[in-house]
């Protein structure tokens, strides 16, 4: 019997808190119980020997909770047309597109050419006599300077 359906069958008060020691009140014979939702044996005790009848009936009706092989074999898939599982495979097919999009547009080629040219006009462009050159202002030079050819 669960704990939940032993304290069905008491009066509880509303003013405790949740690890302290409280008085049940049995609906059935009145009799003062002590106990808390953390161990409900003095409740269960009380239901065996006072009203056994009760503790059994409720003992019989309580639902057995199925085990993990239960619950995967009566798992229901998603048809294919559900909109649960369009949704799902949508999302699936987004997010993995999404990253060959990326790789795609942003891919950088094997050469180290460009990098090397790129460095090349950076070390003409920042040199001593230019020291104070801010970050921003450098990299606004070095986008002129690498992509000329585009803007004109």
């Amino acid at each position: 019997m669960s704990s939940k359906s032993v304290l069905e069958h008491f009066t509880v008060p509303d003013d405790f808190q949740n690890g302290n020691t409280f008085k049940g009140k049995c609906m059935h014979c009145g009799t003062l119980i002590s106990g808390s939702y953390k161990v409900t044996s003095n409740f269960v005790t009380h239901m065996k020997r006072k009203h056994r009848d009760l503790y059994i009936l409720h003992s019989e009706n309580k639902e057995i909770q199925p085990t993990l092989t239960q619950c995967i074999k009566k798992s229901v898939k998603y048809s294919p047309s559900d909109p649960k599982q369009l949704e799902m495979t949508n999302a699936l097919i987004m997010f993995i597109a999404g990253d060959l999009l990326a790789v795609q547009y942003l891919a950088i080629p094997a050469t180290s050419a460009p990098v090397e040219r790129l460095f090349s006009t950076a070390g003409k462009t920042f040199r001593p006599e230019r020291c104070r050159l801010a970050d921003g202002t450098f990299e606004k030079l070095m986008m002129v300077k690498c992509n000329g050819k585009m803007l004109k």
